[in-house]
């Protein structure tokens, strides 16, 4: 039977297990590819599944269950912490950063040419501008940093 025919037979299990797991950065093409790997594997070790419904279900939701809670034992491992953490290059967080060295009047200044920044922003584009400040993803996030660089260019703190 042609492999597409029957990964199309259990993708309901998969698709009920990402319903009913997470995991960190898996979309809808992650599950199914995924699913697909382990039907291979299930294959290869048990070919007459293929001719059987019946087992092919019941072995497919075990084995792919299983998978799937190996994969979020290896998120949540205290060891891969690190693997967990969203990872940002320090030039484009730099101005989310503290500066111990800045004092009341520069902060003041820089506050008032962020403050002029926004306003002559569009509509469309402050709410941009709010989530860049928070720390958020968007579209267009580079291109705002690039330009609010600019705009900062002549900024110089005591």
């Amino acid at each position: 039977m042609e492999f597409s025919r029957l990964y199309r037979k259990v993708s309901g299990i998969v698709h009920r297990a990402r319903k009913d797991y997470y995991i960190k950065l898996w979309e809808k093409d992650d599950w199914d590819q995924e699913g697909m790997l382990v039907l291979h594997q299930l294959l290869r070790q048990h070919p007459q599944l293929a001719s059987d419904d019946s087992s092919l279900y019941r072995y497919y939701k075990v084995k792919f269950r299983n998978h799937i809670k190996d994969v979020i034992r290896k998120q949540e491992s205290q060891k891969r912490r690190f693997d967990r953490m969203a990872h940002e290059d320090l030039d484009t967080l730099s101005h989310l950063v503290a500066s111990p060295g800045l004092m009341n009047d520069d902060l003041v200044i820089l506050r008032g040419m962020l403050r002029d920044y926004r306003h002559q922003l569009p509509a469309s584009q402050q709410a941009n501008y709010d989530q860049l400040i928070s720390g958020g993803r968007f579209k267009g996030r580079r291109t705002m940093l690039s330009d609010l660089k600019s705009y900062l260019s002549d900024y110089k703190p005591n």
